[in-house]
């Protein structure tokens, strides 16, 4: 890295809704040294002396704007392999495409000998059956070939009949593990439709379907994936069964240059994962958060319900009734006044919560509908009142998705020092979906930013990749606009303006991670995260006189709409150019 000294943009520090600096230095150790005037800036650097006696290089922005490094407050760094090595069913129209698709890829990346073939991103809401499809479907067009595919939400995966031989599961006999969904045809038999992590996980660790590509040789592409959106911290938000230890070989091996966070998930010994990672185990706290080449391991992930899209999120008021047309097909059978599920009991919760806080650790918890967050919330309140720990109050567990939390909900999470991250991408991605689940009333409030803005809560987006592309700048713009994907607009009063959107992946997301003192902001003293952009985000109207805000924010979210990465800086060093 060198000492450098850049000027001739707009350099947006964050600190506040109009605060701009002429120049911004940094040192060659990775840090910002001084932002503000640029004839002071330029005194500074002719008086720093770097490694190599060689004075800071001055840059020129050329009009472009500089920010601080985006910040995913929620992904699964392990699952954006699936992005690279598995066959996209995004956007397929029905049962025949899904097999078009996969037959397409299979053609150009043949099998190993016991190899599996893996789909992801069908979404049953796009598909001209209107429902999942099941093993029989799979078997048809895929034949003998083992087969999964998963589910655009990451919570149902299809196997197909070859596939469940392979792992020697017993379509009779097979038991559900508490908290998961196996389906069943007329004969009784497994229909391949599994649903949620305690179902899911077994079959996707299990060694015959792992992909034999594994996240050793997908690293780098995967960090260019989200430094190409402007990232410079990222999150392995459910570090499954062995792959903490993969992740400190990676971390060993210095082939990490981005700031990686993992929440090893339930349904583990927790303790000896911890244990295991050494150093790298970077508590909850602000005083213990330190990386070690680029990796820690800061907290837990609790998984309480499904997803909206899927129909498995929880919730406190029954789903719109499926049409009469899907319920020939056993995937779509629900009982009157379907409601979701939650995973685990009061108890069982209420057991992991006290054992996390009594650990120190920082709890992560996958909250979709109003049921799972009033469950969350009421158990963390307990467990958060009954601790002794000193210093619990700074451990800031985080409440995410939040697709239907309530106002009351989000007026109660300040007691316990609660984060809302809201995925608020769904508004685009699966708001006409959630339109024909819950009815406009209901959906219009999906994503709810304003609700937690009124309570001044740091609220935090994220993009669950691989769920979604890891574009942060598309989530801000979501936000701001509030629109579907086919043209319909939800409930505006919960839009918020560019200064909101950007500081929610920005300074509110270096504050969930209990990193505001070095991330978040372009300020002295902290590290050079960085990254340019072609448009200054928060640019105001230049038309003379008072501004009607409306037309200011719709305005700004044009501009968001348009704007292009250039450049992605971690610590002084270019990870990632145009």
């Amino acid at each position: 890295m060198m000492a450098t000294l850049y000027t001739g943009g707009t350099i947006r520090t964050m600190t506040a809704p109009d605060a701009t600096v002429e120049a911004l230095l940094t040192d060659d150790r990775g840090h910002i040294v001084f932002a503000g005037d640029l004839e002071q800036a330029r005194d500074r650097a002719r008086s720093m002396v770097t490694v190599g006696a060689r004075h800071p290089e001055e840059r020129d922005l050329a009009g472009a704007c500089l920010m601080p490094g985006f910040i995913d407050s929620h992904s699964h760094f392990a699952g954006m392999g699936q992005r690279l090595t598995d066959a996209d069913l995004a956007g397929c129209a029905d049962f025949a495409e899904i097999g078009t698709r996969l037959k397409t890829f299979l053609a150009a990346h043949p099998l190993p000998a016991g190899g599996v073939l893996h789909g992801f991103n069908y979404d049953q809401n796009e598909l001209a059956e209107g429902v999942h499809p099941d093993r029989h479907v799979l078997d048809a067009l895929l034949g003998d070939v083992p087969t999964v595919i998963a589910h655009v939400s990451g919570h149902v995966i299809i196997c197909n009949t070859a596939l469940l031989k392979l792992i020697g599961l017993d379509l009779e006999q097979a038991e559900v593990p508490a908290g998961g969904v196996y389906g069943r045809d007329d004969n009784g038999e497994l229909n391949g439709y599994f649903a949620e992590t305690p179902a899911i996980m077994p079959i996707l660790m299990h060694p015959a379907v792992m992909p034999k590509q594994g996240i050793e040789g997908l690293v780098g592409a995967i960090q260019d994936e989200y430094a190409s959106h402007g990232i410079t911290t990222c999150q392995d938000g459910a570090t499954a069964p062995g792959y903490a230890e993969r992740f400190v070989k990676l971390a060993e091996a210095h082939t990490l240059k981005l700031d990686l966070t993992c929440y090893p998930m339930m349904g583990q010994d927790l303790d000896a994962v911890f244990d295991s990672v050494g150093s790298y185990a970077s508590g909850g706290t602000s005083e213990g958060i330190q990386y070690l080449n680029h990796l820690r391991f800061g907290g837990v992930k609790l998984f309480v319900d499904g997803s909206p899209q899927a129909r498995g999120a929880w919730l406190s008021e029954p789903y719109r009734p499926l049409p009469a047309s899907a319920h020939a097909n056993a995937n779509a059978s629900e009982p009157a006044g379907y409601r979701g599920a939650g995973i685990l009991s009061d108890e069982a919760m209420r057991a992991f919560l006290d054992h996390a806080l009594e650990r120190g650790w920082k709890v992560m918890a996958h909250c979709n509908g109003d049921a799972a967050s009033e469950q969350f919330l009421t158990q963390y309140t307990a467990a958060y009142r009954a601790s002794s720990k000193p210093d619990k109050f700074d451990l800031r567990p985080v409440m995410v998705h939040c697709q239907l939390t309530r106002r009351d909900q989000y007026a109660r999470m300040a007691a316990v020092h609660m984060i809302p991250s809201i995925f608020v991408s769904h508004c685009w991605f699966w708001g006409d979906a959630h339109i024909k689940n819950l009815g406009f009333e209901r959906a219009s409030r999906i994503s709810a930013v304003r609700d937690a803005l009124s309570y001044n809560l740091p609220f935090t987006f994220h993009t669950d990749s691989p769920i979604v592309p890891p574009d942060l700048i598309f989530a801000a713009w979501c936000a701001m606009t509030r629109v579907t994907k086919y043209g319909v607009a939800l409930d505006q009063t919960q839009c918020v303006g560019a200064w909101e959107a950007f500081g929610a992946i920005t300074r509110n997301a270096a504050y969930q991670y209990g990193e505001e003192a070095r991330k978040g902001t372009l300020e002295a003293g902290k590290l050079a995260d960085m990254t340019i952009l072609d448009t200054d985000p928060l640019a105001v109207s230049t038309q003379p006189g008072p501004h009607d805000p409306q037309q200011d924010r719709a305005e700004a979210a044009v501009r968001v709409r348009k704007l292009h990465v250039l450049e992605t800086i971690k610590e002084g060093t270019t990870v990632w150019t145009a």
